[in-house]
């Protein structure tokens, strides 16, 4: 076989590779849509909600003041109306380890590690609001919303919001998908 042939032969499959990649390079580099009314609707919301829980959290936390910290739930997420009706828990506040302190309302899964679960971990280490999927042990869904608490610029812990996915899109007619894209660390 000619060399000539035999380059030409040798260059198609990285060609063919460059052509199958564009596509993706093209994509990766898209901006993402806005967010939809509906969205920014619940983002708004929810970012209200825990900023009030942040902000009177902190420091009962960093003092593991259980009986403080069970007040200001009550007060604040048992009175936001976003807040997950039929969860077995609307909210809860987590140490800096992970270990579950308390829930609004009382659930019988007080002292349980979360440690393992990655968006807590991200959460702790990065600073940062991160909401997910939880699969429960009957299979059900939840998706809990993780905020970091901040006392005297150290991370004490964690406040958690609850929600269904049918409170997701009954309350907010919000997909999973757009929660998920949602950016809750923005003002």
């Amino acid at each position: 076989m000619p060399p000539s042939i035999r380059r030409n032969l040798l260059t198609l499959p990285r060609l063919f590779l460059a052509l199958l990649l564009v596509p993706f390079a093209v994509g990766g580099c898209a901006v993402p849509p806005p967010p939809s009314p509906e969205a920014e609707a619940f983002r708004l919301e929810i970012k209200g909600i825990l900023t009030k829980l942040q902000q009177s959290l902190a420091a009962p936390t960093a003092q593991r003041d259980i009986a403080a910290i069970d007040k200001i739930l009550a007060t604040t997420a048992g009175t936001s109306p976003g807040i997950c009706l039929d969860c077995p828990y609307r909210s809860g506040v987590l140490d800096d380890s992970g270990v579950l302190l308390t829930t609004y309302p009382k659930a019988g899964i007080v002292g349980m590690n979360f440690s393992s679960f990655g968006h807590f971990s991200e959460t702790i280490q990065r600073r940062r609001i991160t909401q997910r999927p939880v699969y429960l042990p009957d299979r059900s869904k939840m998706y809990f919303i993780n905020a970091p608490l901040v006392h005297d610029r150290q991370v004490v812990g964690a406040v958690v919001l609850a929600l269904t996915p049918a409170d997701l899109e009954r309350k907010w007619h919000l997909s999973e998908a757009e929660f998920l894209a949602l950016n809750l660390n923005v003002p």
